[in-house]
């Protein structure tokens, strides 16, 4: 049955001609080089996931692509795993291919971790700075959501600032596991260290930081 679904990039693929030239000028801008470890099973969707990474791979030499068709200890396949240039975890992470609403999300996390990144104030930075031992952010979205990017963005660019932060997107459409484990009714969802701590709705990085240290 699986076989017969058909992909989610349709006979034209992933990204059009008008998505690849307004990528150019974002990609124009990164400071270091940055790696994407793509780890695959033998399932449908990796296979989508690798159909996503071929058709993004020749649009910047600052990013590249590797794939390693077993993942790793603690790696739910398939994933796209951001990484500096020597392959070390950068925090974000999305499992599935980030299309429809969370691409940007994913550009977003490119930026993040090749710099500049996006700006942030002093007050915002001290505070995830204050974020003390490791935190797992796990988010649960749905491609179609327009309420899902804002979190799935803040979240990330935590990450990006904590080195004992992490943040885990999951299409939850391809994950019906996570929707049974946590009880995920609407997206967004957020989960922190393994259901420490639920939330549902979208949040802002103010937001988020209240839920993590209230």
């Amino acid at each position: 049955a699986e076989e017969k679904k058909k992909t989610s990039a349709g006979e034209e693929g992933f990204l059009t001609g008008e998505m690849k030239e307004s990528l150019a000028p974002v990609f124009a801008r990164f400071e270091k080089e940055i790696l994407v470890k793509v780890y695959l099973d033998d399932s449908y969707l990796s296979r989508e996931v690798e159909g996503f990474v071929r058709e993004m791979e020749p649009l910047s030499e600052k990013v590249r692509y590797e794939i390693q068709r077993a993942g790793a200890e603690g790696v739910t396949c398939p994933s796209l795993r951001i990484c500096d240039s020597q392959g070390n975890y950068l925090g974000a992470e999305f499992h599935g291919v980030p299309g429809g609403h969370e691409f940007n999300s994913f550009i977003i996390a490119l930026y993040n971790g090749a710099g500049p990144g996006q700006s942030m104030g002093e007050d915002i930075r001290r505070r995830i700075q204050n974020i003390t031992g490791k935190t797992d952010l796990k988010i649960a979205v749905s491609l179609s959501c327009t309420m899902c990017p804002e979190l799935v963005t803040a979240a990330q660019r935590l990450a990006a600032a904590h080195p004992d932060i992490s943040a885990q997107v999951y299409d939850l459409n391809h994950f019906p596991d996570l929707r049974e484990r946590y009880q995920v009714m609407s997206v967004p969802c957020l989960v922190v260290n393994s259901g420490e701590k639920i939330s549902f709705g979208k949040k802002n990085i103010r937001q988020l930081l209240e839920l993590l240290m209230p």
